[in-house]
């Protein structure tokens, strides 16, 4: 191709015809340039196409990754719940304790308030897209914004967990032991424990917590609600 073209510039030379010359070379000029444009193309639509494999394969490791979790986080919520449930049992009937059965659902309730549940979801391949600047191919800005968000919902439940924790292992288990008789619920230690106004209002407390746990869980702001858009939003055809 290059040599018919040198052959007809300088066939258009030899015949001194300038104006056919300069309209040639012009033409000339414009089909390379839509030569190399089109090969940009080309490459542009090749590249394109290897960043939306390799988007595939980010958004099944990453769909898998949340599936784990999701399931591993079940029990962990299930027995929030009922360690939450259990204070508003207890609250609802710690006013009653002169009428037996009242009584007696405070004091098996009560000993369901000490869960407290850690949670620690994998986030390898979150990492690894961070790391390696691959997070860019991902196209889909809402579930680039949960992403980019996840590790503030995650520390979100941890820290209330933690603090939950912390409340039970620092104050109220050492005053159990102390005042209290974790072998026998129904003991005269424990119906006095629940009759004072220390140890109640660090189980109130404990509710507190509790309250602010299942709200991190809950909602569209809650731990639960994130893995289910990231699941949804990474879903592959």
């Amino acid at each position: 191709m290059i040599t018919i073209f040198r052959k007809t510039r300088q066939k258009l030379i030899s015949e001194n015809n300038m104006g056919k010359y300069f309209k040639y070379a012009i033409g000339e000029i414009i089909l390379v340039m839509i030569g190399i444009l089109l090969a940009l193309q080309v490459n542009n639509w090749n590249e394109n196409r290897k960043d939306r494999v390799k988007e595939k394969a980010i958004l099944k490791q990453l769909h898998k990754e949340f599936e784990k979790n999701l399931s591993e986080f079940e029990p962990v919520k299930a027995s929030q719940i009922r360690t939450f449930n259990s204070g508003k049992v207890v609250f609802r009937n710690i006013d009653k304790l002169d009428t037996p059965v009242y009584r007696d659902s405070v004091y098996m309730y009560s000993t369901r308030m000490f869960g407290g549940y850690t949670y620690y979801p994998s986030g390898g391949v979150i990492e690894s897209l961070i790391s390696s600047g691959d997070f860019k191919l991902i196209q889909n800005d809402t579930l680039r914004n949960y992403l980019v968000s996840w590790k503030d919902v995650l520390k979100r439940y941890t820290d209330n967990v933690n603090i939950d924790l912390n409340l039970w292992a620092n104050r109220i288990e050492p005053y159990v032991m102390k005042h209290g008789d974790f072998l026998n619920a129904g003991s005269q230690k424990n119906i006095k424990l629940l009759r004072d106004p220390v140890f109640i209002n660090m189980m109130f407390r404990k509710q507190f917590f509790q309250n602010n746990i299942m709200n991190s869980i809950n909602g569209k702001d809650g731990l639960e609600y994130y893995m289910k858009e990231i699941l949804r939003l990474s879903k592959t055809k």
